[in-house]
């Protein structure tokens, strides 16, 4: 009897370039769909949804496309969408006013399509995947990461650092760009749904590894920018072998916030003031404890 192979796929819901923001030189990027935290800043909330998620556009929506009565006068009732198997919406009545965040690539065509694109890879560029959290698609994404790195390429992966298995992965990459929220692991779980502990011992395990760490701090006022937050991040990275180490800080914006309307979420974050010349003193702090900071324009993930 003939055993079928199970095709491996890798569910993304944006892919693009950019040069030296999320990794070194030019690179391509994939956003793997899925992420299993809940920050309530994200730019991205619309790669959460392990599934997908539909993003909804009310002045192009067409109450017509949806056979099971989810739109009314360009109203979604998404707990009718949360039940639907059919999806005619995005599958038989295709309209500009929907469409379901993620799409699914096999490993082979990812490779090809990264292949293919090595020409671009200039200024020590590459590829880099993010998310959502991209070790959420832990299995497959490391099957393409372990034959890219057979094809030399230069691999980034970009994480909230959560998965135990991610050591697994420091081998095949040149890059980890890993984040730091808090050092506290209360007010870690309490804002964001998870702890910080796995996080912390992954930078560690990533700081004696032979791959380049960057840590990334998305300053986020009133929840890690008082002034103990920041000698506490001091503290804990300057225990660490700082060797192929450097830090960037993050200012708090809202790009991602009309992102979590069309998502169907509600946004959180209010009354919060955006402060980014701050950034410029506690770049200075970390500085006067010899820790490298850099700046590449990287948005918060």
């Amino acid at each position: 009897m003939k055993i079928q192979r199970r095709i491996k796929v890798i569910s993304i819901f944006q892919k693009g370039w950019n040069f030296a923001q999320d990794g070194p030189g030019n690179r391509l990027l994939y956003h793997l769909q899925g992420c299993n935290l809940r920050c309530p800043w994200c730019s991205n909330p619309e790669g959460i949804s392990q599934k997908g998620t539909l993003m909804i556009y009310p002045n192009r929506l067409l109450d017509s496309i949806c056979p099971h009565g989810a739109i009314t006068n360009k109203f979604v009732d998404r707990t009718i969408c949360d039940n639907c198997i059919s999806m005619d919406c995005i599958t038989k009545n295709r309209n500009e006013g929907i469409k379901l965040s993620s799409k699914k690539y096999t490993i082979e065509e990812l490779f090809e399509e990264i292949i293919e694109s090595k020409i671009l890879f200039h200024s020590g560029g590459g590829v880099t995947f993010t998310g959502g959290e991209p070790t959420i698609q832990f299995s497959p994404l490391k099957d393409l990461i372990t034959k890219l790195k057979s094809a030399d390429i230069n691999i980034a992966v970009e994480t909230n650092g959560t998965n135990p298995r991610l050591p697994e992965l420091f081998e095949y990459l040149d890059t980890l760009i890993i984040d730091l929220k808090h050092t506290n692991d209360k007010i870690h779980k309490k804002i964001i749904g998870f702890g910080n502990q796995v996080i912390l011992a992954n930078i560690k395990k990533a700081s004696v590894s032979k791959t380049n760490v960057w840590i990334r701090i998305p300053l986020i006022p009133g929840f890690n920018d008082s002034q103990k937050d920041i000698d506490d991040f001091i503290r804990f990275i300057r225990n660490l072998k700082r060797e192929n180490l450097w830090v960037e800080l993050l200012c708090y914006h809202e790009y991602g916030k009309i992102k979590w309307e069309q998502s169907g979420l509600e946004y959180k974050m209010r009354n919060v003031e955006t402060d980014c010349k701050k950034i410029n003193e506690i770049e200075d702090m970390f500085k006067l404890n010899n820790i490298i900071t850099i700046k590449t324009g990287g948005n918060i993930i």
